[in-house]
């Protein structure tokens, strides 16, 4: 079975000299080679602590792949890669041992009679490490914000960063955030406030085309703008020129000194994460309306606007209507000519496609060991050796796949009897089998056809693997695009809004 690979930059830098994640994955390669490990997949994280639950990060996600027996372990530069947390780092490694998995390094595999003692007492000393780093910057912190210097990578709106890392007023914005805190003292909402942001052609630190409401909601609670500079616990309040006076800033504050937000309704609603507007592709907010006899009815509605724009259809849909007749097509999809039937059913897919990729990388590797340059002449020879490496990449897709689907049909065993048992699973196992199976459900809006729309008329569910690689989720900034369909995923189309 192969392992994974996992790569970890604490913070990234532009240039010749940063050479990290370079060395990493050279050492990856060397110990894989060295150990006989055949590697699937190698992920690189930057800009990421050791200090980060494990969990939290994608690393999580190569844990998980080991318990579900899809990899039989980790391949890392250093244990300091893995974990900087001591006991985080035992704890997980205790998860893939009882996995039956290892972890690998220059300094360390689990696998060996002393493996387990070495790992806890390196991950107590990159620990020990983290600590002398972390009270070393904190002071390098406090001594920048006592000069007055923005510690923050991103400079505020309204202001730009001098050379010696201090703030000063941007002339082409300062009137307009002045302008900004005084609709907001008069009460003026964080969408309408978003719009005048837009208008004033004022770009926000990440240089987006437009404004979200929460974003704006985060420049008004931030103190800079009375001259703060702060790090952690270090704060120096006159740092640099305040755009704005105390008495406006707090104007702008709600009773708590900070913007009122919208109650988070809807909590805990079936589709949660996997419904998306079809005019966006962006993920539907969870959240409630009052019915007539003064109930609070789910619903699922699109925000409207995110970073990429503002959207061309946003869409609504009641979870009354949707919940149910999703729950029917996935349970319907899972019937013997439905198109989950396949990956429900116990097949020999995944060693199919294990042999395929076996037997590709075979095909590679003789056709470099046959040494054919002399013969073909080099251009002959890349061309013949591109071809057959892009094959190698198809076949590790598809086993990718099998080993979705197993992961799958593994899930639906462990409910035995689904239909029969559905009515009884809660609100989260049902969801967890849900986005096991399903990659998003989109919605379409229906204003302006002045007539009602059968909820089959305007849902399209895509299975796992017929979604779009690049929807628009955290951490991911896509441009703004809808998605159209007529009656089934092939014909889907994505535009450009």
């Amino acid at each position: 079975m192969t392992y994974d690979g996992y790569i970890r930059v604490s913070r990234s830098r532009e240039g010749d000299s940063y050479l990290s994640p370079k060395i990493q994955r050279d050492a990856i390669t060397r110990l894989a080679v060295a150990k006989g490990i055949e590697l699937d997949e190698v992920v690189t994280e930057e800009d990421v602590s050791g200090g980060k639950a494990i969990a939290k990060r994608e690393l999580g996600r190569l844990i998980t792949k080991i318990e579900r027996r899809e990899s039989a372990g980790l391949v890392v530069w250093k244990v300091s890669r893995f974990s900087r947390n001591q006991l985080d780092g035992i704890q997980t490694a205790a998860r893939i041992r009882d996995a039956g998995g290892h972890i690998i390094g220059e300094d360390l595999d689990t696998s060996a009679p002393m493996g387990k003692p070495m790992l806890g007492f390196l991950l107590g000393w990159a620990e020990e490490e983290l600590d002398a780093r972390r009270a070393g910057w904190d002071e390098a912190q406090g001594n920048a914000v006592a000069r007055g210097v923005h510690v923050a990578s991103r400079t505020p709106t309204g202001y730009r960063k001098r050379e010696d890392g201090r703030l000063e007023a941007d002339p082409h914005a300062v009137d307009v955030i002045r302008e900004l805190f005084t609709r907001r003292a008069r009460s003026e909402g964080w969408t309408a406030l978003a719009r005048f942001l837009d208008q004033s052609c004022v770009r926000g630190p990440y240089g987006n085309k437009t404004w979200t409401p929460s974003a704006v909601a985060k420049m008004i609670a931030n103190p800079v703008y009375l001259g703060q500079a702060r790090s952690g616990q270090h704060v120096n309040d006159s740092a640099h020129e305040p755009l704005v006076t105390r008495a406006e800033w707090e104007a702008a504050q709600d009773v708590n000194g900070r913007p009122s937000s919208t109650p988070r309704n809807g909590e805990g609603l079936l589709l949660a994460g996997l419904i998306r507007c079809a005019g966006c592709r962006c993920v539907m907010k969870p959240d409630s309306m009052k019915d007539r006899d003064g109930s609070r009815l789910g619903l699922y509605r699109c925000r409207g606007r995110s970073a990429a724009g503002e959207c061309p259809a946003p869409t609504s849909i009641l979870a009354r209507v949707i919940d149910p007749f999703i729950e029917m097509t996935f349970l319907g999809a899972l019937k013997p000519a439905g198109p989950l039937a396949e990956a429900s059913a116990s097949t020999d897919a995944f060693d199919v496609a294990a042999r395929r990729v076996q037997e590709t990388e075979r095909e590679v590797d003789d056709y470099i060991s046959a040494n054919l340059v002399s013969v073909v002449g080099q251009e002959r020879f890349l061309a013949g050796l591109e071809l057959r490496q892009n094959e190698l990449e198809r076949a590790k897709a598809e086993l990718r796949e099998a080993r979705q689907a197993t992961a799958f049909a593994d899930t639906l065993e462990l409910t035995g009897d689904l239909e029969s048992d559905w009515p009884t699973l809660s609100v989260s196992e049902k969801r967890h089998l849900l986005t096991a199976a399903v990659d998003a459900v989109m919605v379409r809006s229906v204003r302006g056809s002045g007539r009602a729309v059968p909820v089959q008329d305007r849902v399209l569910t895509l299975w796992r693997g017929e979604g779009p690689d690049d929807l628009p989720r955290r951490g991911r900034r896509v441009p703004l695009a809808s998605f159209s369909w007529d009656e089934s995923p092939a014909d889907v189309a994505v535009s450009s809004s």
